[in-house]
């Protein structure tokens, strides 16, 4: 009985990693993530000077920028078919903040970037707004 289960889950990881590899392979082929997703990365990074790429893997990109003041972290990932982009704020002034958003890997970055953009405008807008400050 429990060769079944390990058999059952050794063909699980086994499908997961050669999925994963070949997923590496078409991100490869595509120029890398940092040429894939070059104009997101841009829109981006044109919000303030100091941004900067802190990670690249055959998979993901880590950007933002980060001082004594906090940091302000974007994650892109690709995940099978789309792109997983995270923005992670952490202020000593109003704490640790973040937001996901999934998206086709294929639609047009700026839309993708237009979409995060208004979501985070929002998000802050409500939070100014509960903390008493008043709406941007």
């Amino acid at each position: 009985m429990w060769w079944i289960l390990i058999l059952i889950i050794s063909i699980f990881l086994i499908r997961f990693f050669y999925t994963r590899n070949k997923q590496a392979q078409k991100i490869a082929r595509e120029g890398g993530m940092l040429h894939k997703y070059r104009t997101l990365i841009e829109i981006i990074s044109s919000g303030d000077s100091r941004v900067k790429i802190y990670k690249v893997t055959s998979d993901s990109v880590l950007l933002g920028l980060s001082n004594i003041g906090g940091s302000t972290m974007f994650y892109l990932t690709q995940t099978f078919g789309h792109i997983s982009v995270q923005w992670k704020v952490d202020s000593p002034i109003l704490g640790k903040q973040s937001l996901e958003w999934d998206f086709d890997e294929y639609l047009d970055q700026e839309k993708m970037f237009e979409k995060i953009n208004n979501d985070i405008t929002k998000y802050q807008n409500n939070m100014m707004t509960a903390k008493g400050f008043p709406e941007l």
